[in-house]
């Protein structure tokens, strides 16, 4: 997808002072193993700048040997012109803008929209929020979660989102279906588009049963006019996001087509010490390709080069720079994140044990090693790492105590007598022998939460 082919371009028109290299580094901190390799096979793409490295233990082509000894075989036939086209020439000369991509990503296309509308102070704000808009144009994230994750007002984190919400495409911003197409009707004038929107808010049962005549008679309409509002809500986009999607699936749609759960950090016990990996594409592997290089190293100082190769060729260039270098500072992040939940969590990375887990936060990970709060939030949301006794887990579990206490509990009830089930008394006074203290009632909730029965049900069950 173009996501990250535009990570470093913003709309000319928005005059914003964003350090590109900044905003490429975040965004490509935030993705996942998956679909940071996905990524990077969009921008090479994208960049003819970027080039991938042969790895020398890869099988020797025919292809390979030709170009070695024999690069005239490897010369296009006139009649292929379109291929001849986009090859560099060192007689003719690189014809370097037919070789720029100008697709456009959802992404960029909100920010676009929302940066010049938000106060100049709420644009950190609007910045994540988009990078929290889904493939489908939903808004994943829940308003408390964005506040908490920026140490931002809530009511702040509301104006972004509301600004959001009148970006087009239109129903971009919510948080289902539902809300999806009544943002689409906010505008709705004629009587069938507010009988649309009633249906759409109250009456969605009978809207799916296609049941017109009790419509009908709730609102005193004809008929007509309901099968008409039926027609309007037919007619609406439940995934906005989806006209974008053949740009933005490689980056936010990863984890939907894989099916297993990869871990972008692993932690191995050896008898060296801990080991910590982080998983993924190396960043060694890429570098700049060699006609982009030996030409930007040609046009440096030469006032008398045309314009437009030498914009191209630079822009280029350093996008594909900047590129490598955020790849290189994710790996470093993740690694000194690994390296502290080995240090403060070794309990329970050694065992997957959750009751050796420690209090722990995301700003008590970003205090200790001198980073910003928001960039361990970027480095560990909705990314795994698979600790010392092989198991995969949520990063989320270092950072959420309420996971921690589901867990123990799961682990209590894997360990009863099935013909004698702990009451959720004996639970919580179990969980108080572990160190943690909690009341009957928070156990049935957490218990509540993670679908497991009664005792009374267990035993029967």
């Amino acid at each position: 997808m173009a996501k990250v082919g535009a990570f470093t371009r913003l709309e000319s028109g928005l005059n914003l002072r964003v350090d590109p290299k900044i905003v490429l580094s975040s965004k490509i901190l935030q993705l996942s193993q998956q679909e940071l390799e996905q990524a990077i096979e969009t921008e090479l793409g994208d960049n003819p700048a970027l080039e991938r490295l042969q790895d020398d233990l890869d099988p020797v082509t025919d292809e390979t040997i030709l170009r070695s000894v024999a690069p005239d075989e490897l010369k296009p036939r006139s009649e292929d012109f379109e291929f001849t086209r986009s090859l560099p020439n060192d007689d003719a000369g690189v014809d370097w803008i037919d070789l720029a991509s100008t697709t456009t990503s959802l992404w960029e296309h909100l920010r676009a929209q929302l940066l010049p509308v938000v106060p100049t102070n709420l644009r950190y704000i609007a910045e994540y929020v988009v990078d929290c808009v889904n493939e489908n144009g939903y808004l994943s994230t829940p308003m408390e979660e964005i506040a908490l994750e920026l140490d931002a007002e809530l009511d702040e984190v509301e104006i972004v989102i509301n600004h959001l919400k009148g970006c087009e495409p239109a129903g971009v911003g919510a948080h289902d279906v539902q809300d999806c197409l009544l943002l689409q009707l906010r505008e709705a004038s004629s009587v069938e588009e507010r009988l649309a929107r009633a249906i759409l808010r109250n009456h969605m049962d009978e809207f799916i049963a296609r049941d017109a005549k009790k419509i009908g008679r709730r609102f005193k309409v004809l008929p007509d006019v309901v099968d008409a509002s039926f027609k309007v809500i037919l007619g609406l986009t439940p995934y906005p996001g989806q006209a974008f999607s053949n740009l933005s699936q490689s980056m936010h749609s990863a984890t939907y087509r894989m099916p297993a759960v990869v871990p972008d950090l692993t932690l191995t016990l050896s008898e060296h010490g801990w080991f910590v990996e982080v998983r993924g594409s190396d960043p060694n592997s890429l570098a700049i390709e060699r006609t982009y290089r030996k030409r930007y190293e040609e046009l440096k100082g030469d006032d008398r080069a045309p314009k437009d190769e030498k914009g191209h060729i630079d822009e280029y260039v350093k996008r594909a720079a900047n590129f490598i270098q955020s790849i290189h500072q994710r790996r470093r992040t993740l690694r000194r994140i690994g390296e502290h939940l080995v240090q403060h969590q070794s309990g329970f990375v050694s065992t997957g044990r959750y009751e050796f887990l420690q209090s722990l936060t995301r700003s008590k990970v970003a205090a200790d090693l001198g980073i910003h709060e928001s960039t361990v939030s970027r480095a560990t949301m909705g990314k795994f790492v698979q600790i010392g006794n092989g198991e995969v887990v949520s990063f989320e579990v270092f950072f959420k105590p309420a996971l921690r206490i589901q867990k123990m509990i799961e682990e209590i009830l894997l360990m009863e007598n099935p013909n004698t089930p702990l009451s959720d008394e004996a639970i919580a006074a179990l969980l108080k022998k572990k160190g943690v203290e909690v009341a009957r009632r928070t156990v049935n909730k957490y218990r509540d939460k993670t679908k497991l029965l009664s005792s009374r049900k267990r035993k029967v069950a």
